[in-house]
């Protein structure tokens, strides 16, 4: 399978604050996969880096190509990126504008811009804000908003630095299930940066950082089976997991559950 990140030895100081030592680590194509780290633990750093905002030490590798200023053109076209805090980032009038501004900067014709709009519209449910001011918009459908504009022009790569932090748990989920079927389905690989161990339950590897380092890298079912790998990087593992673990200690479960109906419906057979 391609690799679609490749980082070998990276060493990066802010000033005389180091922030990686040695750190390595793949992201396999057509993957979900979630960088975990506690606050202050480099993910954000990590994500100019793999960007190309600032320069380490080491060459980073991304979608086969070195992240360097003379391919920073066509790594946009491949890659997109979600924020979390949106408000700085629209510039058109309409959310319809704002989806299309996109797409004409890249000379899309009116009639694919006319029908992508429509698909993404449909897609996130948000046919019912396209004619809205976005900054009138409340914090969950701005975040739609963005999550749109990133996804409409099918990127390869899709990057989320803590970008699904202001919607609300039924529309997270939702997106975060989209976003496991375009995966499946080979069209997107996503990296998701967060500190929230549960949204981890929708991905197919963890990376966790800390100390500097990448701690451990692995599927998500190895990465559960331990419980310190979360403590020692100040982090709390999934609660359905967490759960899982307790019920086992008293013998009424023999294994991780990463979904609460399953759990509860294997509990009362």
């Amino acid at each position: 399978m391609k690799k679609v990140v490749k980082i070998e030895d990276l060493n990066f100081k802010y000033k005389d604050e180091e922030v990686f030592k040695n750190l390595s680590l793949e992201i396999k194509e057509n993957t979900f996969t979630t960088i975990l780290g506690a606050n202050g633990s480099g993910k954000t750093t990590l994500l100019k880096l793999l960007i190309g905002i600032i320069r380490g030490n080491s060459v980073i590798m991304l979608n086969n190509l070195p992240v360097v200023k003379e391919n920073f053109n066509r790594i946009r076209k491949e890659v997109s990126i979600v924020f979390e805090n949106n408000d700085q980032c629209f510039v058109a009038e309409t959310v319809m504008d704002e989806l299309a501004f996109t797409l004409e900067n890249l000379n899309y014709s009116k009639e694919k811009i006319k029908q992508r709009i429509d698909e993404i519209s449909k897609t996130l449910k948000i046919e019912n804000i396209l004619e809205k001011e976005p900054h009138t918009l409340n914090e969950n459908d701005k975040q739609l908003i963005a999550i749109a504009t990133s996804l409409i022009t099918k990127p390869k790569i899709l990057i989320i630095d803590e970008g699904l932090n202001d919607l609300n748990e039924i529309d997270k989920i939702r997106i975060l299930k989209l976003l496991k079927t375009k995966t499946k389905n080979k069209e997107l690989t996503i990296i998701y940066l967060t500190h929230n161990a549960n949204d981890s339950l929708y991905s197919d590897n963890i990376i966790i950082l800390n100390n500097k380092k990448v701690l451990i890298s692995d599927t998500k079912e190895e990465v559960y089976k331990d419980e310190n790998n979360f403590t020692k990087a100040h982090l709390e593992l999934p609660f359905i997991i967490n759960l899982s673990k307790k019920l086992q200690f008293y013998n009424l479960l023999d294994k991780d559950y990463q979904d609460a109906e399953k759990m509860v419906n294997d509990l009362w057979k």
